[in-house]
């Protein structure tokens, strides 16, 4: 099968460069498969689930937002966060949502509630693919 040079950054590091056979992202207009040779496009990503195939494995990272690049050359993902699902803590998850509202709870503004959305909407979402993962094993 044929594949494609697949490259995930983030602000702190490269998370993932290799040759991959297939990628499907969570973007803003619903959930974007790509397989080489795929269009050129250009697209915005949304805080979710990222599988990476590479013949019988299967790689999931929980990201932040951001975007995807697709050129001949490569695939370009830019996002906030990539985060390996076999590497979500699910006690500290759960204790980090339930930080987050209480911490809503006070009314906070301006950037501290930009952080307190920030750090809940993180936590559900990697609840949600840790979950995930474990009804798949």
């Amino acid at each position: 099968m044929s594949t494609f040079l697949l490259e995930i950054v983030t602000p702190v590091q490269v998370a993932f460069t290799s040759l991959v056979e297939m990628v499907t992202v969570p973007s803003a207009d619903g959930t974007l498969g790509i397989l080489p040779r795929h269009i050129s496009l250009f697209s915005q990503l949304v805080e979710g689930e990222l599988k990476i195939k590479t013949g019988k494995d299967e790689l999931y990272l929980a990201i932040g937002g951001g975007f995807i690049e697709v050129t001949k050359e490569k695939v370009m993902i830019l996002v906030t966060r990539a985060v390996n699902a076999l590497q979500l803590n699910e006690q500290e998850i759960v204790e980090a949502k339930q930080r987050a509202e209480i911490a809503l709870k006070n009314k906070p503004s301006g950037a501290s509630l930009v952080s307190v959305q920030t750090l809940l909407q993180q936590s559900i979402t990697d609840l949600k693919i840790l979950r995930r993962r474990k009804l798949h094993h």
